[in-house]
């Protein structure tokens, strides 16, 4: 059985400092809470199968109650993170039970692009879909879809080389209204677990981008194809964008320094838990 950790001690590991809120703001503490317990899982602190320390000791850590760390136990658990049981405590759950296409947490991962399996498996997953949606969507697409579509690739066009923002929300777009065009339900519904994993690899890839003209032009191959109702034209050209990305995720993976030792700071000063 493994030992319970103590909390980490580094500032840097529950993401920065976190700003004690107002009274009227409690949402805000248990939010902050959930964060820096579900940063420390993530980056590795603590590894499945750890226990995690009791919960008086974690509320004297991070400076809040005993209620609010209770509270936060229960969110993730819910996130497949954490398991509590009576008389044994809460122990990290096993990599794959947690609800890593969870946008919260995602955000609480140290660094994506050095998680090669996670990356791995959400290309993977994007393989398995979204050459078969585009391939749908050629047969399937209204003039309403490939306007959006278009929309999209346009946007993406205008911002790739001068606002990364905006361009990884227009390619969130483009492949979002491509799975909408296949009008297939079971894949509609799953546009919020995709749109997950996009974000994620569309963050790692399209900062770096050195093909940002390569890119651009595989998805406009897409877009032609949809347009042309050309299924077999469009299921390569989808392939052929994943390729991209690929490459794009593995120069990200190849050029990684080693992460970081993970720690933890408190939250709050006991004086003003307490006020």
């Amino acid at each position: 059985m493994s030992a319970t950790r103590k909390a980490p001690q580094s500032r840097k590991d529950t993401g920065g400092a976190i700003r004690r809120p107002s009274h009227s703001a409690d949402a805000r503490v248990h939010d902050a809470v959930v964060g820096a317990i579900g940063r420390w899982i993530l980056g590795g602190a603590y590894a499945p199968g750890d226990l995690l320390p009791r919960e008086d000791d974690l509320a004297d850590q991070l400076g809040v109650s005993r209620t609010s760390i209770r509270e936060a136990v229960k969110v993730l658990a819910a996130k497949g993170l954490l398991h509590a049981r009576r008389r044994v405590g809460v122990r990290v759950r096993d990599r794959d039970e947690w609800n890593l296409l969870d946008p919260l947490v995602l955000s609480w991962h140290p660094d994506v692009g050095r998680d090669k399996a996670l990356i791995g498996s959400l290309i993977e997953a994007r393989r398995i879909i979204e050459p078969e949606a585009a391939a749908l969507a050629a047969g399937r697409a209204t003039a309403e879809d490939l306007a959006r579509i278009e929309e999209a690739y346009l946007a993406m066009e205008r911002s790739v080389r001068t606002d990364l923002a905006a361009c990884c929300e227009a390619d969130l777009r483009f492949h979002a209204c491509l799975i909408a065009a296949s009008h297939n339900v079971v894949l509609k519904g799953l546009t919020g677990t995709i749109e997950a994993a996009l974000r994620a690899t569309f963050t790692i890839t399209n900062r770096l981008m050195a093909a940002q003209s390569r890119a651009l032009a595989a998805h406009k191959a897409v877009l032609e194809c949809v347009r042309l109702r050309d299924a077999a034209g469009a299921r390569a050209a989808a392939i052929d964008l994943l390729g991209v990305a690929g490459r794009d995720l593995d120069s990200r993976a190849a050029g990684a320094l080693e992460a970081p030792q993970l720690g933890g700071r408190r939250l709050y000063d006991r004086r003003e838990r307490n006020a």
